[in-house]
């Protein structure tokens, strides 16, 4: 049982007396350790409280053992969302949960938003918290398996725990949202009336088992649903995930492999498969197709996911799953690879050292047995997935490789080992799609090597390899570009003299890929901007060259030049200086910048950001406006990096190694750069405009394209 499943009396209780205690019981459970986060805490819960000590509550205050109960920070299945409040027992039509949305927001100055998932908070386009709550139930009613067993209700609703004022929040585009997901904040009337008429309506009585199964839940898919997601998919005309060519050999030979595992009739056995390819070559669309037979295959019963390997990937393919499908809870079918921990926190590692063993990222097979001796709930069971889909797998944290020590996030508890060993251990089927020289983090680690070390593990002596190598379906369908572009990077292996044939000019109309070398930002803007109106998609991009001065920021766009984080002179002086911020996030959701959608400043200017590598790997575009900047420069004959443009928070090791043992390491932050002004050079279908910062560089790219053999 949940940690904090517990007796609303006792809740109520514990927030008067002793909210420090149960603060640190929140940070304990969701390894969430910043002073923001406890006085959020201590600041909305007491508001929780009162709601749950009206008069119309009282009998919901009982024992745990025969009345309702609340849980607090509630971690959905094999998900990255933490629910606030959750609202446990028996409602007019059977067990029902309520899922509250805690919101510790001053709202006086809040607007409606451009669309009925988008509002505007503190000057920022933010998420509605009635949708981030519609989330939430549609997520429990198709992946929960407490809610599918029980065939419970699930409801949400929204509530403000500092403010009175929310009709910004109820008017259009929102007012059928917040209709069906309501909201209510901290007027008399709310706390006296309102809300404790809401939740009285939907949960009146105990119901000990259903509270006990949902806090226990596992992800179990709907298998009606998934297969009617997996449908509009393949069939949809407007699909992006169509393959062609080598994708298809590639997914039919997937298929295959998967056929034979299949018809092997061993539901333990485990079966791994390896797809590798460049640039685009496809491997995200085949993982998509893949996922479809799949999850409407007749013999898979059991979950079907597919996984993504950063936050960015996560948010971009959830929101691809909810447009193309039209259904708000196809998001659930996206499992991010931090889900397949069995449940180990960062917490324990003191609790362990207190009782004498290592418990150290060198240890993790080790944590592991002690985890599963001492009778933990896992997160994650074995073979809890039939099939687990991983995109971009090259991004897969492995924290035992000495390369990417000390560079790892709070998503993943490195004292649990590898990535990509547990999905390996929690699924029959692992499909990884990955090319090792899109590697571009610290902490990304992961290798076909790697993925072949942990099959053995689990049994599996015989890894499928399918290789994409010669396909390629952006820049121009032009193998011969992404050629071009390994040597002029002097990637190991590549060609020396690369056929120029790809190029389209004035001269050459034959060729398939556009890319020119501008002399000012202002040229690149308009030449973009020209692309842009004859109905292409186009996006600017650079490295980490320029520090991300705005983030955070509520309004960045609104900002006066000098406080952007690209703020830069033109050789043309009668134009002015040229300034743009990094990629817009708020809540660190990239599909403002990726999708661009209505009303988000990406979506009025598609030149009004610049992208980075992290952002853009993955995805594409008609056309790219390329930076290159002074982190990577052209000297004495070979490529350079430059340590004080380098602001990559995601190589902090690989710098601060540079700097203490330049001779030693240099090679490995050179190899980074390339990676990363590789990964920008191949995001364009149609073609591509480049500005250099450094003359010098500048030559060298234009030498390059001269010289080589046409």
């Amino acid at each position: 049982m949940s940690l904090l499943l517990l007796q609303v009396s006792d809740f109520c209780h514990q927030v008067r007396n002793r909210p420090q205690q149960l603060a640190a019981r929140l940070r304990d459970l969701t390894g969430r350790e910043g002073e923001a986060e406890t006085r959020a805490w201590l600041a909305s819960l007491p508001r929780v409280a009162e709601a749950l000590e009206s008069p119309a509550l009282q009998k919901l205050h009982l024992n745990l053992n025969r009345r309702a109960s609340i849980d607090i920070e509630y971690q959905l299945p094999s998900a990255g969302s933490w629910c606030d409040a959750v609202l446990l027992g028996q409602g007019p039509m059977g067990p029902a949960a309520l899922i509250m949305e805690l919101k510790h927001w001053i709202t006086g100055d809040d607007q409606p938003g451009p669309s009925e998932s988008l509002v505007r908070h503190a000057g920022d386009l933010r998420l509605h918290p009635s949708d981030q709550v519609r989330g939430y139930t549609e997520y429990c009613q198709r992946f929960h398996s407490g809610v599918r067993e029980h065939e419970a209700s699930v409801h949400g609703c929204v509530y403000f725990t500092r403010s009175t004022h929310y009709t910004p929040y109820l008017q259009p585009p929102h007012d059928y949202l917040a209709r069906e997901y309501p909201v209510f904040g901290v007027s008399p009337h709310d706390l006296n009336e309102r809300l404790p008429a809401y939740i009285a309506s939907l949960v009146s009585e105990p119901n000990e088992r259903f509270a006990a199964d949902f806090a226990n839940g596992t992800y179990e898919q709907d298998r009606r649903f998934v297969r009617q997601v997996a449908g509009v998919l393949k069939e949809s005309e407007e699909s992006p995930f169509v393959l062609l060519d080598e994708q298809r050999r590639g997914y039919e030979l997937a298929v295959q492999q998967i056929e034979e595992a299949l018809a092997a009739g061993h539901p333990e056995q485990r079966h791994v498969i390896i797809i590798e390819g460049p640039p685009g070559s496809g491997k995200s669309v085949l993982a998509a197709q893949l996922w479809s037979r799949l999850a409407t295959h007749p013999e898979i019963e059991g979950n079907v996911v597919f996984v993504t390997t950063s936050g960015c990937q996560k948010a971009v393919w959830k929101d691809l799953f909810t447009t193309v499908s039209g259904k708000k809870a196809a998001a659930g079918l996206v499992v991010p690879a931090n889900a397949f921990n069995p449940g180990l926190r960062a917490t324990m590692a003191k609790e362990m050292r207190e009782q004498g063993h290592a418990w150290t990222v060198d240890t993790w097979r080790e944590n592991l047995e002690l985890f599963a001796a001492a009778r933990h709930r896992s997160k994650c069971p074995d073979l809890q997935y039939e099939v687990s889909i991983v995109d971009e797998a090259h991004a897969l944290m492995d924290p035992t490789v000495e390369a990417g020590r000390g560079a790892y996030p709070s998503g993943w508890v490195t004292h649990a080992g590898p990535q990509g060993w547990h999905i390996v251990r929690a699924s029959r089927i692992s499909v990884f799609l990955m090319d090792s020289h899109q590697s571009y983090r610290d902490n990304e680690t992961t290798t076909p090597d790697s993925i072949r070390e942990y099959a053995r593990d689990h049994g599996v002596t015989d890894v499928t390899r399918v290789s994409l190598h010669g396909a390629q379906f952006r820049c121009g369908g032009s193998k011969a570009y992404t050629d071009w572009v390994d040597s002029m990077l002097g990637r190991e292996g590549a060609s020396t003299t690369p056929s120029l044939d790809w190029r389209k000019t004035s001269s050459n109309l034959a060729g398939t890929f556009e890319f020119e070398i501008v002399d000012d930002l202002h040229d690149l803007d308009r030449a973009l901007r020209a692309r842009s109106d004859e109905g292409f998609s186009v996006r600017l991009a650079a490295s980490y060259a320029r520090k991300w001065r705005t983030k955070g920021v509520s309004d960045p766009h609104g900002l006066p030049p000098d406080e952007m984080d690209f703020n830069e002179p033109s050789s043309k002086s009668q134009t002015g200086r040229w300034a743009r911020v990094w990629n817009y996030a708020p809540e660190l959701d990239y599909t403002l910048f990726v999708q661009g959608p209505a009303g988000a400043p990406i979506g009025i200017d598609p030149l009004c950001e610049v992208g980075c590598p992290y952002v853009l790997r993955g995805f594409d575009f008609d056309y790219i406006g390329l930076l290159w900047l002074s982190d990577l420069v052209w000297r004495d004959g070979e490529w350079r990096s430059q340590l004080e443009h380098i602001h990559e928070s995601a190589w902090k090791s690989t710098v601060s190694r540079a700097r203490k043992e330049p001779r030693v390491e240099s090679e490995q932050l050179l190899a980074k750069l390339k990676r990363g002004y590789r990964i920008l050079l191949t995001r364009a279908i149609r073609g591509a405009y480049l500005w250099c910062e450094d003359e010098e560089t500048r030559c060298r790219i234009s030498e390059n394209l001269e010289c080589m053999a046409p």
